[in-house]
């Protein structure tokens, strides 16, 4: 009996590495309830997709390459659920506003934002994205979410067709909430910008100034070019 996800993962990537040797790399990305079956979406790491699809018989047991007909919601009508009926709220209790793929953040002195960004690549089946965090302040940047939440990786949610999302959700939110908007807000500092020193950039700043009425001084001097 076949009774659990992770046995149902179990399964499949043991299906997968008798059919492709253990080193191809194949691996279980995803794992649903089907009625009788689990569905998964198999691939390898790092890849935008995933390659095929298994089917797991919950009472036998038996795994065999499955199709996935493309009746009922699509991957992209499940991310655009997600993002309406979960992130989007979230967000705007954390204080951003906008709208669309754009959301921004201004809390005192600080102003951020954050642009969701989906692959070109994406199908009917499955829907891939990530965002792009950035801060105006006297530093400046801009920054993957997945660099300021997964190890300073580029990291990349999956929302597949047919499959639950609530952990892409929950995954992606507590990205936002502990470590997006701490960096808008200068608690944390994002990956390879260095804290600012007010008193250098306040130097900065006056030494750009000064280049600047210098030139306005040379050129009232000597009258305006031809």
């Amino acid at each position: 009996m076949i009774d659990t996800e992770e046995t149902a993962a179990a399964a499949v990537q043991s299906w997968l590495d008798r059919l492709y040797e253990s080193n191809a790399g194949f691996r279980v990305k995803a794992v649903a309830d089907g009625g009788q079956v689990w569905r998964a979406v198999t691939g390898k790491p790092g890849t935008h997709l995933g390659e095929f699809c298994a089917q797991v018989d919950k009472v036998t047991g038996v795994v065999q390459a499955g199709f996935v007909p493309q009746i009922g919601p699509s991957a992209r009508d499940g991310y655009s659920r997600m993002m309406r009926t979960t992130v989007v709220p979230e967000l705007r209790r954390l204080g951003f506003t906008g709208s669309g793929r754009r959301f921004t953040l201004q809390t005192g002195k600080y102003l951020g934002t954050i642009e969701f960004q989906q692959s070109q690549g994406n199908t009917w089946m499955g829907v891939r994205f990530t965002a792009n965090v950035s801060a105006a302040s006297s530093s400046g940047w801009t920054a993957r979410l997945g660099s300021l939440s997964h190890h300073g990786c580029d990291h990349w949610w999956s929302v597949w067709a047919g499959f639950p999302n609530d952990d892409v959700a929950a995954d992606l939110i507590t990205a936002i909430r502990d470590h997006a908007v701490p960096a808008i807000k200068g608690e944390r500092n994002p990956p390879d910008v260095p804290t600012a020193d007010l008193n250098v950039a306040s130097l900065g700043q006056r030494m750009r100034d000064a280049v600047s009425h210098g030139l306005h001084r040379r050129r009232s001097r000597n009258g305006p070019r031809p």
